[in-house]
């Protein structure tokens, strides 16, 4: 968990801690905690800060940290979430009643932690410390003021997080937090090794090619592993796997002082793991190796995780990047010291790739799947669950490969996960057609078990996917995952993903099927009635300055079992209204949701335009219009259609201002000056 936290005042109502972010919601967030503070076992010491707020498709989440005395509790926070009309639809939490009233003053420095941590972990190669806080944590029931500090070897064989007593300096647990595709243990001596230095120099954009594994080349030919010229043979080249190859553009690359790197505004290659083999920059913007080249493995990385970025940031809508690094993501193509297995590291948010056998860099689902667990640490602020976290790396690895339709859910390679890297001589791979139903079917987390029971999450949704598409499934696994918590298992996971489709307001048909999947899998979920009321609707009055009430029944959805159950709205149809706001209400049995109505006044030039002796023309208006006059330079505009739907929003920066409204229907427009309280009509020709 990334506890990035400045010491903070307290206040009295249980404590709650000044804000860290802002959030309109945050009010209504610290009232349900209120009302439940004696359920959840708050004590009057402890404190919460909010840490984290994100606004997405689904709404707003905000995350609560629990502090003592200032200080923040390893792994404990409350999650709120609203939905975009603002109304509470889902909380979680890893919340610590147990933490007692410790003193949390250390008698312990930094520095002589940080010598323990050294001293305990007996390294001999180089590493940096990514990561050096003051925690309370529960060690063997009992509340601790420590110290956390993550050391990063440069051979890349762990991510060793140690936990200091910071009042005795006794190291009280070390732990490989690093995530990997395939469970592995690992020692803490190794030999020495020299790291190489990331640089961050500003970015100078231009598109290149590469010939790359759009999954891997087993998919790609439909063949399985072993066939002629379909073998690792220590990375040698074949004939057939040169031909699996697929050219691609790449959207960004870096070009500087004429030499092509494999940068982009969303990922970048580094050098930060043994064995170190350089950042394979070109004279040219074609990065086309094959196999034997170790270049391969570099722009085949580098395609597969700028292809999932751009994918989830400009197709979906959501806004998932890493908070370190400015945002870019950085990845090592050759890291590990070499070994067969590839890991994201959260201290750091870099994602490197092994070599044993058959190289993760050249398979897509390896690469895709060890995104999937940055995806994770992104969307929840590093509260990332183990329960979950090997399961959605699957998914997302398996939702990529998938929606390439090189099988057919005839194959068994359908659901293979790592069909180049695994189901081979080298390891036994995984699959999304994983027979366990939940929760029978744990086997727990210790032992590699992790990435075993992620196989009943990422199955479940992978039929989601096969029922609804990709894109909506997809969303609803990005949007789910926000409302999670470091302690949510598969059934809480599974609420919130079926939560998040409501709240964006997927129909009750895709809704009853995410239900029907999860439910067989295994999975408890809640009762299905669930009424959605439309966002809010802008209207205007007549002539006579009335706004007769329609009927809003059809953009209200109704969840319940059968999607057989109407909404009744109140006020009625047929309600006469003047100008002002009100609150609409939709029922359906014991369920209901609200909207807001605004009503504005008659359309044209009010008084307070004419004094202010605005103008606009032309009117009728082809494709731009211009308002000229004096104008508010800090105000806004909106323009409103008949229907008061908003189809144009615009800041005003200039006392004439030019509006292209080329590509409005013809009709009849409002401009309403947001902060001047005036409007304007005009016509679309």
């Amino acid at each position: 968990m990334k506890l990035k936290l400045p010491l903070m005042a307290l206040v009295a109502a249980f404590g709650f801690a000044t804000n860290a972010q802002v959030s309109k919601n945050e009010n209504a967030a610290r009232k349900w905690i209120t009302d439940h503070s004696k359920e959840l076992g708050i004590k009057d010491y402890h404190t919460f800060k909010l840490n984290f707020v994100k606004k997405s498709l689904a709404g707003e989440t905000l995350r609560f940290q629990q502090m003592i005395n200032n200080v923040p509790v390893y792994h404990s926070e409350i999650v709120v979430h609203f939905n975009q009309n603002d109304k509470l639809s889902f909380t979680s939490e890893s919340f610590d009643a147990a933490a007692k009233n410790i003193t949390t003053t250390p008698s312990l420095s930094t520095d002589a932690a940080l010598t323990a941590s050294k001293e305990s972990l007996k390294l001999n190669v180089s590493y940096t410390v990514d990561e050096k806080e003051l925690i309370v944590a529960e060690i063997n029931d009992q509340t601790k003021l420590v110290y956390r500090i993550v050391t990063n070897p440069a051979n890349g064989k762990a991510s060793w997080e140690v936990l200091v007593d910071a009042q005795t300096g006794t190291v009280l647990s070390t732990k490989d937090v690093a995530i990997y595709h395939r469970h592995e243990k690992n020692s803490i001596e190794q030999p020495k090794k020299t790291n190489s230095i990331v640089s961050m120099a500003p970015f100078a954009f231009v598109t290149g090619t590469a010939m790359v594994y759009l999954s891997d080349p087993l998919s790609a030919a439909h063949v399985a592993y072993g066939a002629t010229g379909y073998v690792d043979g220590n990375d040698a080249n074949t004939t057939q796997l040169a031909a699996a190859r697929t050219a691609v553009t790449l959207p960004e690359i870096d070009l500087t002082a004429g030499i092509y790197k494999l940068k982009s505004s969303y990922v970048q290659i580094g050098d930060f793991e043994t064995p170190n083999k350089g950042l394979f920059t070109r004279a040219t913007s074609d990065f086309n190796f094959t196999r034997d080249n170790d270049g391969f493995e570099a722009v085949n990385v580098f395609y597969q995780l700028d292809k999932s970025l751009r994918y989830i940031n400009e197709t979906l809508g959501i806004v998932c990047k890493p908070s370190l690094n400015s945002g870019v993501l950085l990845y090592d193509p050759s890291g590990l010291d070499g070994d067969d297995n590839s890991h994201y590291v959260p201290s750091t948010e870099r994602i490197a790739f092994g070599e044993g056998c058959v190289d993760d860099a050249e398979d897509a689902d390896v690469i895709w799947h060890e995104f999937g667990h940055g995806v994770h640490d992104w969307l929840t602020n590093g509260s990332t669950s183990p329960y979950i976290g090997e399961g959605n790396g699957d998914y997302w690895a398996q939702s990529y490969s998938r929606s390439l339709n090189q099988w057919t859910s005839s194959d068994a390679a359908y659901n293979y996960m790592f069909s180049w890297d695994g189901h081979n001589t080298c390891w036994d791979g995984r699959t999304t057609n994983y027979a366990a139903l939940y929760p029978g079917g744990l086997v727990g987390l210790q032992g590699g078990a992790a990435h075993t029971d992620g196989q009943i999450w990422a199955t479940v949704l992978m039929k989601i996917w096969d029922a609804i598409g990709r894109e909506k499934t997809d969303k609803m696994f990005l949007e789910g995952l926000v409302l999670t918590n470091s302690s949510s298992n598969q059934q809480n996971s599974a609420r919130a993903l079926r939560q998040a489709a409501i709240d964006m307001r997927y129909s009750c048909a895709d809704v009853r099927t995410i239900t029907q999947k999860f439910t067989a899998a295994g999975y408890t979920m809640p009762a299905l009635l669930v009424v959605s009321a439309p966002e809010t609707e802008t209207v205007t009055v007549d002539a006579e300055g009335n706004y007769i009430l329609g009927d809003f029944t059809s953009e209200t959805i109704v969840y319940s079992p059968n999607c057989d159950v109407p909404a009744v709205q109140s006020p009625p149809p047929g309600t006469v209204f003047r100008a002002g706001t009100y609150v609409i209400t939709m029922t359906s049995g014991t369920a209901s949701d609200t909207f807001t109505l605004v009503v504005e006044p008659a359309l044209g030039l009010n008084d307070n335009a004419r004094a202010n002796d605005i103008v606009v023309y032309p009117n009728p208006a082809v494709n731009e219009i211009t308002i000229k006059g004096n104008l508010d330079t800090t105000d806004s505009i909106s323009i409103y259609n008949m229907l008061g739907q908003k189809v144009i929003e615009k800041a005003i920066d200039s006392k004439e201002q030019k509006v292209d409204v080329s590509k409005l229907q013809s009709g009849v427009y409002t401009i309403n000056f947001n902060n001047s309280k005036f409007s304007y009509k005009f016509v679309k020709n």
